[in-house]
């Protein structure tokens, strides 16, 4: 049952996640959910900020995202949520737009108006200071727009019908022209929904919009811009009198007076993936040392979202194997069921990786979701760790990767299409085709690639025939492509991965268990040797 509801998000879309979140279980166990709307539940579902009655209160933004009661009488099962979080689906605020030409989509952050990047609704180009936002990544493009939630618009539960806030509005004698938490213990902004509270008794809840503040002591009000901090005006979020680098912004128009602040929105939590986490420990679950299960102690954004094996084996381990996964492993009639993935160990797993880079000084070593990293590249790596917490954007297999030397972007191939990532963020307008680059058409996917410090061009090898890109033309130079036997010596087709290690004055070609070292001068392989005693300490 769930009991509340967080204003991060409209209804609908927690409703949607929280069913997919008990949908992980069930589809791997003979668990079945059903939800009532009255009632005492097995699982009861609420969001609360610091201390919200169970004993064991929350720390505001960041930190503990929430926790779950094994199963049990009274409180056992039960899963609550900080509201002091950014709830979102894992890629920034989830704003379901109202009336434009776009009525019930949600905004798409960033989006270009007018040549101008915007990560939040905004009221340019209206003079009636209505929030809005793009549908799509370009407005000037696509014209497609809708209001943001807003007080001005609607309200949300109270027992005024939705209707939006009327200010000024009348409360125990006071007027207020803006949201309030006052009369209520649970931090959460409401409104009158006419002018007189005291008289009609009609309020509702005030939505949060793209410029909510999270965190901070503002109980969520929006960012108010200009704000003056410290005698200077700021025109947006900033990090100003901060040392960790976050964003913040004041909910009035004068930090120096008020001392109202919160922090900006980011990409916030996924509610799905941490209620499947906590839905799992109201199963029964404890944290899994595998660092790709879903029940691993550390939140990480996951795009496309498989249980690990690791999971599927501790659930069943405690109710059995779901009726419509299969008896088991062994042949025969029936169903056979879904494994899912395994988190690979170096040492114990003849491993064939999808790519090997050098990326700002460290030696990368990247197979499906997961990577290796060392700063020494014939030291033992660090992993696995999931390629989400460094490249959130990226598919959850890569068939390539180098770095451009020449401004330091990690570069990234899967399919027909790669990206293009300065640091962790994604550069703008990626992925882009294969074909952008000047490959042909019939490429559809690459082997492998690398930027050679001998000229500072990019090989990139697909089958039996490689091209060769100049970075600081953009452009693939007309000799391409060419045979790899008729210039690489030695070398075989069909390449894992290469990698040019600066300069060392040599180049590694991966395939299979295998690697090949070529001397760059020469174009000679001088030595052949096993991928996991040389390069992985095994």
């Amino acid at each position: 049952r769930i009991i509340g509801y967080t204003p991060d998000l409209d209804p609908e879309t927690v409703d949607d996640a929280f069913a997919r979140a008990f949908q992980v279980w069930s589809d791997v166990t003979p668990l079945r959910f059903n939800r009532i709307n009255d009632g005492e539940a097995d699982i009861m579902i609420n969001f609360g900020r610091w201390e919200h009655g169970d004993g064991y209160p929350f720390d505001g933004k960041d930190g503990l995202l929430a926790h779950a009661f094994a199963p049990g009488p009274g409180i056992g099962g039960d899963s609550h949520f900080d509201d002091d979080e950014l709830w979102t689906l894992g890629e920034g605020q989830v704003v379901r737009v109202k009336y434009g030409n776009a009525d019930g989509e949600y905004c798409k952050f960033p989006f270009w108006f007018n040549g101008k990047e915007y990560n939040s609704c905004t009221d340019a180009g209206r003079s009636d200071g209505f929030l809005w936002c793009s549908t799509t990544k370009d407005f000037d493009a696509d014209g497609k727009y809708g209001f943001c939630p807003h007080e001005s618009l609607f309200t949300m539960g109270g027992n005024g019908d939705g209707q939006p806030c009327k200010f000024p509005f009348k409360f125990q004698g006071q007027s207020y022209d803006q949201c309030t938490t006052e009369g209520r213990t649970d931090g959460y902004r409401w409104c009158g929904t006419t002018e007189d509270y005291d008289r009609d008794k009609k309020y509702g809840f005030c939505p949060e919009t793209a410029m909510s503040t999270v965190g901070g002591n503002s109980e969520g009000a929006p960012c108010v811009f200009p704000f003056i901090f410290l005698g200077n005006k700021y025109e947006s979020c900033t990090s100003a009198g901060r040392n960790d680098g976050k964003l913040w912004c004041a909910s009035t128009s004068s930090y120096d007076d008020d001392r109202k602040w919160g922090f900006c929105p980011d990409q916030g939590y996924s509610l799905f993936l941490v209620a499947a986490h906590e839905f799992g420990h109201a199963m029964g679950l404890e944290h899994s040392e595998d660092p790709g299960a879903l029940m691993a102690p550390i939140y990480t954004y996951t795009k496309n979202f498989r249980l690990s094996q690791d999971d599927i084996k501790g659930i069943q381990e405690l109710y059995e194997v779901s009726p419509d996964v299969g008896p088991g492993p062994g042949p025969g009639p029936g169903p056979q069921p879904t494994l899912g993935p395994v988190t690979p160990e170096l040492c114990k797993h003849d491993i064939v990786f999808d790519g090997v880079a050098q990326i700002r000084g460290e030696t990368f070593f990247f197979k499906d979701r997961f990577m290796w990293r060392t700063i020494n590249p014939r030291g033992k790596p660090t992993g696995p760790l999931l390629v989400a917490t460094f490249w959130p954007d990226l598919p959850e297999k890569i068939d390539a990767v180098y770095e451009a030397p020449q401004d330091e972007k990690a570069v990234f191939f899967s399919g027909n299409e790669y990206w293009v990532y300065s640091a962790s963020n994604l550069d703008r307008g990626y992925p882009k085709k294969l074909s952008s680059l000047g490959l042909p058409p019939d490429v559809q996917r690459v082997d492998a690639a690398f930027n050679w410090g001998r000229n500072k061009r990019t090989y990139i090898f697909a089958g039996d025939r490689y091209w060769k890109y100049n970075e600081e033309k953009k452009k693939m130079e007309l000799a391409s492509p060419k045979f790899i036997a008729d210039s690489w010596n030695g070398v075989p087709d069909n390449l894992d991965a290469v990698l040019g290690l600066g300069d060392s004055g040599y180049t590694y070609f991966f395939k299979d268990q295998y690697y090949l070292q070529m001397e760059d001068k020469s174009l000679k392989i001088v030595k052949i040797g096993k991928i996991s005693s040389d390069w992985l300490g095994c």
